[in-house]
Parts: C-alpha cells; structure tokens; sequence
C-alpha cells in the first residue's frame, strides 16, 4: 500500500528542489511528481519516455515560452503526469475514440479545476495575477529583473506554485492509479451514453 501523504509531501519538496535546479516550472512539476512516485515504487513510464516528456516540457513554461498567455507550466507539468498514469494508449483511441474522455476526466476532475478555482483561469497570468496583483512581460528585460525580484521575496517553501501544483497532482496520479476509471463509468457521469 503506497503513503499517499508521504508521497505528495516528497512531491511537494520536489517541487521546490526541482524548479530551483531547472527553472522550468513544466519540467520541475513533472519530475517532482515522478520521482516523488518512484519513491513509493510506482513507476509510470520508462526513463527515456520520462527525458523524452522532460525535452518536450522545456517550451511549455511560464505561460508556454516564457509569454504568460498560455497555460500555466506548473499545470501542463502535472497534466502530463496524470495522462500518463490514465494510460490511454494510441491502440486505445483507434480502438474507440471516445476512451480520450478516461484522460479527459481525470485531469479535469482533479487539478484542472481546482487550479481554476484557486486561480481563476488556467493561465500563467491568472497564476501571477493572484499572487502579485500584476503581470509581467518576462520578455521585457526591465520587466523580467521586477518579476525575478518580486519572485526572491516569496518564501519558497510556502508559495512554490511548482510545489503545490506537484503535490495536488502526485495525489491525482495515486487516485487514477489505485481506483482507474472505465469508459464506461465516465460515459455515464458525461451523459455520453
């Protein structure tokens, strides 16, 4: 029987450890969450599938690159995991199309919404909004020096978006493994049948 708790308070460390070490919020929420799951001895994809998410992170952060418009990487990072472990494979969708909705369900039900609620949108900018009351053109040089300077007086720890997103989606993950959904139950919750 996996520690639940234990495995999201690991996540949640790794969540600042890793962005710290990557400064790609996608690529630190993702690999905190799998590797705070190797930890228990839960293994959801190969190590090169696991480099191969990483590389394809590397763009996704901040807002997708670094523009603040796009989903929040923290998010996509945790988005990742979870369709991982929803394991709806390539035979699976050309078997039936529909079994898309096992993943769908999955990340909407679990973090998707409770990031939108806590945020109001999915966004790096709801994300910088919330927290800081403005948003930042991180591409702005003099804009990026406020935003790093902003990010300095935040206590790690305590306000890590990358650790709090990591720890909601290693509880997820853990969730969709130990009781996985059927197509059959999502087409009913759905109104899909």
């Amino acid at each position: 029987m996996v520690d639940k708790e234990k495995c999201v308070n690991k996540a949640i460390q790794l969540g600042t450890v890793n962005y710290s070490k990557y400064n790609n919020c996608a690529q630190a929420t993702f690999t905190a969450i799998i590797d705070a799951l190797k930890e228990e001895g839960i293994t959801i994809t190969s190590a090169e599938a696991e480099e191969a998410i990483f590389n394809s992170l590397a763009g996704v952060s901040g807002g997708h690159a670094n523009m603040g418009t796009g989903n929040c990487g923290a998010l996509t990072g945790a988005v990742a995991a979870i369709s991982l472990a929803s394991n709806v494979s390539r035979a699976m969708q050309l078997t039936d199309k529909e079994n898309r909705w096992i993943a769908f369900d999955n990340v909407a039900k679990t973090v998707v919404i409770r990031f939108k609620n806590e945020f109001y949108g999915l966004t790096c900018r709801d994300v910088t909004w919330k927290r800081n009351g403005k948003i930042w053109d991180i591409w702005d040089p003099e804009a990026n020096e406020n935003f790093l300077f902003e990010k300095k007086k935040l206590d790690p720890a305590a306000n890590c978006i990358v650790s709090m997103i990591a720890g909601w989606g290693t509880d997820y993950v853990i969730e969709a493994l130990e009781n996985p959904r059927t197509l059959e139950q999502i087409k009913k919750d759905h109104n899909l049948v």
